[in-house]
């Protein structure tokens, strides 16, 4: 009897078509944390953020049927170095970002009193903040040490398999094809956080050899682990 020839999974990176889907999945299966309850309109912005960025990517996972038929199961975006992402996101997106946010806030009383009381003050101080002086790759940032570069790590920001396809490889896909970016581009570990006690996240990254490396309460008192991957050895700390 022949087996079935089951769908293979195809990592590609996403585009603005794709963000409406990614934001549906960040909101529906990664509620935690300001952004998603700041709904899918703000969701989508924010991921457009790491589309064609210099040091941030979108990627998306298909099952590719044997007739030729993708089906979109699942995205990632991160940051192949957190602290450039970050610069390069407020020195051209601030104000969009900003105007997004508040807009959404304006709509839901209960959490912009919330934000007022957890975080206010201290993204007032991020959105304030000159972004840093662009340095060519390759160059030692003025901040840097004189031995050497700053050490680069690499942050997963969310990643989402819908329900009918976990244990179809997806997940583990594009979080490969994340690191092999990420070391591409120079970053010596990877980073990620994940809320304890929220489905089975702890046991899949434990298997593909992260390590957890620090419990902390967020700013909405969830414990938080936080997980890396080293990348110049390839494996967890």
């Amino acid at each position: 009897m022949t087996a079935p020839i089951l769908p293979r999974v195809v990592i590609r990176p996403a585009t603005g078509d794709d963000l409406a889907l990614t934001a549906s999945l960040q909101c529906a299966f990664l509620p935690h944390g300001l952004f998603p309850r700041l709904g899918e309109k703000f969701v989508r912005r924010w991921h457009a953020t790491y589309l064609n960025a210099p040091h941030g990517t979108a990627l998306m996972a298909e099952l590719v049927a044997p007739d030729g038929n993708r089906q979109p199961v699942g995205f990632l975006v991160g940051a192949t170095d957190q602290v450039r992402h970050v610069d390069d996101v407020l020195g051209r997106h601030r104000v969009r970002l900003g105007t997004a946010g508040a807009g959404a806030l304006a709509l839901r009383p209960r959490l912009a009193a919330h934000f007022l009381r957890t975080r206010a003050r201290a993204y007032l101080r991020r959105l304030l903040k000159r972004p840093q002086q662009r340095v060519p790759a390759g160059a030692v940032p003025p901040s840097a040490p004189a031995s050497g570069a700053p050490t680069r790590t690499a942050v997963i920001t969310a990643v989402a398999v819908i329900p009918e396809a976990r244990g179809s490889g997806a997940g583990k896909e594009l979080v490969t094809h994340f690191l092999t970016q990420a070391r591409a581009k120079g970053a010596v570990r990877a980073e990620l956080a994940v809320i304890a006690g929220t489905g089975s996240a702890d046991g899949f990254y434990a298997r593909l050899g992260w390590s957890v490396v620090e419990e902390h309460l967020s700013r909405d008192g969830s414990l938080t682990r936080t997980y890396r991957y080293e990348l110049d050895t390839g494996t967890g700390e």
